[in-house]
C-alpha cells in the first residue's frame, strides 16, 4: 500500500562547525509543528574522493527524504542526524561524480596538423572590410 507524503522540506543552509559541516532543513507537515533537522557530516568524509562539498546539500536532502519516507516504519527522524560513509556509498550508486561522468564522455578529436595548416579561410576573413565613420559628413 503506497502512502502519500504530505510535507514540505526546505534546505535552510550550511553551518560550518569545528570538525564537521552541518546542513539545516525545515520540515513542515500539515497539522504538526515546524521541525528543524540538522544533518551532520564529519570533515574526514570530505577528504580524498569520498564526498565533494558541492554534493553535500543534495546528499543530505536525499538521505533525509528517504528517512522521512520510512519514518512510519522506523520511528521519527531525530532532530540531529549523522551522515555516514555508507550513506555516501548509497548516494554514489545513484549519483555518479561529475569527474566520473566527464571522464566517461570526454573524447578528444583533433584534425591532423597538415589539415589545419591548409584549412580554407573562413567567411569573416573573406568579407570586405567596412570603414567606420560618421556616414559621409
Amino acid at each position: 500500500m503506497a502512502t502519500h507524503l504530505a510535507f514540505q522540506l526546505r534546505y535552510i543552509g550550511v553551518i560550518p562547525q569545528e570538525g564537521c559541516m552541518e546542513y539545516g532543513f525545515h520540515l513542515e507537515e500539515k497539522g504538526k509543528d515546524l521541525r528543524l533537522i540538522v544533518m551532520k557530516i564529519e570533515s574526514g568524509l570530505f577528504r580524498g574522493s569520498e564526498l565533494m562539498v558541492q554534493e553535500a546539500p543534495d546528499l543530505c536532502y536525499q538521505k533525509l527524504l528517504a528517512d522521512l519516507q520510512s519514518e512510519e516504519a522506523e520511528g521519527p527522524v531525530r532532530a540531529r542526524v549523522s551522515v555516514t560513509a555508507s550513506d555516501i556509498a548509497r548516494y554514489r550508486e545513484s549519483h555518479p561524480t561529475v569527474k566520473a561522468r566527464k571522464a566517461g564522455s570526454r573524447r578528444m578529436v583533433t584534425a591532423p596538423t597538415s589539415a589545419r595548416a591548409q584549412a580554407p579561410a573562413g567567411p569573416a576573413e573573406d568579407a570586405p572590410k567596412k570603414e567606420h565613420g560618421r556616414g559621409g559628413r
